[in-house]
This record gives C-alpha cells, sequence and structure tokens, in this order.
C-alpha cells in the first residue's frame, strides 16, 4: 500500500510503466470537466473510474481485493476512509467478480483517512474497504479510481 498526495506522485514512477502513465492521468485532468464513469486510458491495461455517492458506516462495507489490477484511489470531493489489511492479514474470500473478492472482516487492519488531493494505491491481494464515511453523519464524495493491470 502506497499513501501520499497526488503533487508527489512522481516518487513512485519508477515502479512500474502502467503506474507511472495512471498518475500522468490523473494528474493531466480538470476534475470539474471529467464526467463520472469509466475513462478508457490504455484498453484493459489501464482505465479509470470516477464516482461519487455518500460515505457509508465501515460497519455495512466489505474489505475487497483484486488479483490482476491494482487501485490507485484518489479522493477528489469531500473525503472518505479506506480500510486497509495486508494480503498475508486478509481472511479468505469470495469471487464476486471477473477480478473481485470480498473478505470477511480481517482481525487486523487500518482507516486511512483520504482526503481530496491525497491517493491510496492498493497493491493485488491487499484488502482494502472503501467509500467509509469520515464522521458523523455520512457526506458526499467524489473519486475516481484507475485500475492498473500488474504483471
Amino acid at each position: 500500500m502506497l499513501f501520499d498526495r497526488l503533487a508527489d506522485a512522481s516518487r513512485y514512477a519508477a515502479l512500474s510503466p502502467r503506474l507511472a502513465a495512471g498518475f500522468a492521468w490523473l494528474q493531466s485532468r480538470d476534475w470539474a470537466q471529467v464526467a463520472d464513469g469509466r475513462h478508457v486510458i490504455d484498453g484493459e491495461d489501464l482505465f479509470a473510474i470516477v464516482e461519487g455517492g455518500t460515505t457509508f458506516d465501515p460497519a455495512v462495507r466489505r474489505y475487497e481485493s483484486h488479483r490482476t489490477y491494482l487501485d490507485i484511489q484518489l479522493s477528489l470531493e469531500g473525503g472518505e476512509r479506506i480500510g486497509w489489511c495486508p494480503a498475508q492479514s486478509l481472511p479468505s474470500g469470495t469471487q464476486e467478480g471477473p477480478d473481485i473478492w470480498f473478505h470477511p472482516e480481517p482481525e487486523y487492519g487500518q482507516l486511512l483517512t483520504v482526503l481530496p488531493g491525497w491517493f491510496a494505491v492498493f497493491l493485488p491481494g491487499e484488502g482494502h474497504k472503501p467509500c467509509c464515511r469520515l464522521a458523523e453523519p455520512a457526506r458526499p464524495f467524489r473519486k475516481c479510481v484507475v485500475k492498473v493491470k500488474w504483471g
């Protein structure tokens, strides 16, 4: 897992050309002009999903993980908390889509506060529980998730 400000994302460019391309795409957007939905960057190897909604009570959210893609989750508006669990501590899950597994609550996990302009990168196998509220009551948020094919 990586956690940093988008302004400092160039520090991670050497990890992977696709990761670098994902960060470059995020940094080149005028977010007021980007519609919600799926945006192709490089076919199925690199694409983005822009979405908004209202944050949830963490108790009703589930941990998820992926095997093929890593996620760059960038907060655009409102902020959210995202649960994180290292792969080795994540309980076995159930596959519910082509590249998504849902898991029971792990014994160990951390909640990250992700404010606008900050991102978290979740590697394949790492558990994450997005869209959790920062505080009472739940509030609107907007985010972009870049899916980076890994490997």
